[in-house]
């Protein structure tokens, strides 16, 4: 009989951890709109591009979120949040819905250790983004989610000169806590599914390197505040691409770049936030690198409403051989970006902004002459979070 208890008492102690069941799924979104005026000019070219006053979606989002205790101090999280276009609520066929996109997908453990997830990650929830989160964090913005005040991002589709990589799938994330020192770190398996055999850019038969076991990105950022203090470094390396030859890389084949380094810091004086951000990207074949320069201010009149103010500039490395050589960059070239705006919130949900941001861009010609466009936007926007 006693033997009987015994046995009855450790299977209740193992199992404690699956009872341990204190779920929490939470239902999250973002509504974000945005009115822009943008207009463009070329110099050299003499011409001039202008648009009329737009309503843009400015990256709305849908999400749940959610966390198991598992008992032991451990516990379970996952996270699936999809991009809302809300400026496209048709697309395709008569009746489609709108588009959605996956901007992180994720599961993960979190305890004492710190925070493990795998999946598609973006730097949201518990995602990991090292080098991105990091420059976001020392370059002050209203709103860097998306449109023409955007100051640290891809460059698919906005005028900032600050690039990082965000967004990215087979991934495993880690944050954690160091000694006072915050750590986050990214490893992606960042090559072509060979499940699909898609390769566009590049024949599989000679550079296998291009499929997702042989693409790799590893990042890593750590920051420490001191008071009124905070400073931080990060680092990503791409590896994979040395399978490719200099005129590959010349054309730009993904994974070009070989590596980034950034360092930053802020200090909140209490009337005003400054903060700065030094970058170098380097890269395979035969190009310079490149260095990335920020300075930002964040001035709070009140409690919720203030000013902000930044400028950059990435200073592009030229192109030393290759197929483009002469019209991506036989001389060197600078992008340079300003911005201006003012943001009140209504409440700790909804803020409202108006901005001004001027991107001017250099270039070369087909004749190696430099052309410059300038590109200049004004955004008011209206943003909610549920």
């Amino acid at each position: 009989m006693n033997k009987k208890l015994v046995a009855a008492a450790l299977g209740l102690a193992f199992a404690a951890p699956v009872f341990a069941d204190a779920s929490n799924v939470t239902l999250y979104g973002r509504i974000h709109q945005g009115l822009e005026y943008n207009s463009s000019k070329t110099d050299g070219l003499g011409t001039t591009t202008s648009t009329q006053p737009t309503i843009v979606d400015q990256s709305s989002r849908l999400g749940v979120r959610g966390v198991e205790d598992l008992g032991g101090g451990l516990s379970a999280i996952f996270a699936y949040e999809f991009g809302v276009d809300t400026d496209n609520v048709a697309s395709g066929a008569a009746g489609a819905a709108g588009p959605l996109s996956t901007r992180h997908a994720y599961l993960g453990m979190k305890g004492s250790f710190g925070t493990v997830v795998v999946g598609s990650q973006d730097g949201g929830n518990d995602s990991q983004a090292p080098l991105y989160n990091q420059a976001s964090a020392y370059i002050f913005n209203v709103n860097n989610n998306a449109g023409q005040l955007t100051v640290v991002g891809s460059g698919a589709t906005n005028d900032e000169v600050i690039l990082r990589n965000q967004r990215v799938s087979n991934a495993i994330g880690y944050a954690g806590n160091i000694a006072g020192v915050r750590i986050s770190a990214r490893h992606v398996l960042a090559g072509t599914d060979q499940g699909s055999g898609a390769l566009t850019a590049v024949n599989p038969a000679q550079n296998p390197a291009a499929f997702e076991n042989g693409q790799r990105q590893t990042s890593v950022s750590a920051d420490y505040t001191l008071g009124a203090l905070t400073f931080g470094a990060g680092y990503e390396r791409r590896d994979g691409t040395d399978g490719y030859t200099n005129a590959q890389n010349a054309l730009a084949v993904t994974g070009a770049v070989k590596s980034q380094a950034q360092i930053g810091a802020s200090y909140n004086f209490g009337v005003a936030q400054v903060g700065g951000l030094f970058a170098q990207q380097k890269y395979y074949g035969g190009r310079d690198s490149d260095n990335q320069y920020a300075i930002s201010t964040l001035v709070p009149l009140a409690s919720n409403y203030g000013l902000q103010a930044m400028y950059a500039m990435s200073e592009n490395g030229k192109q030393l051989n290759g197929a483009l050589s002469q019209a991506a960059g036989a001389q060197d070239v600078d992008n340079k970006q300003f911005q201006v705006s003012a943001y009140y919130d209504f409440s700790k949900r909804t803020r409202s902004y108006v901005g001004y941001n001027r991107t001017t861009r250099e270039s070369t010609s087909a004749t190696n002459a430099l052309v410059e466009t300038k590109d200049n936007s004004i955004v008011l926007g209206l943003r909610h979070n549920f």
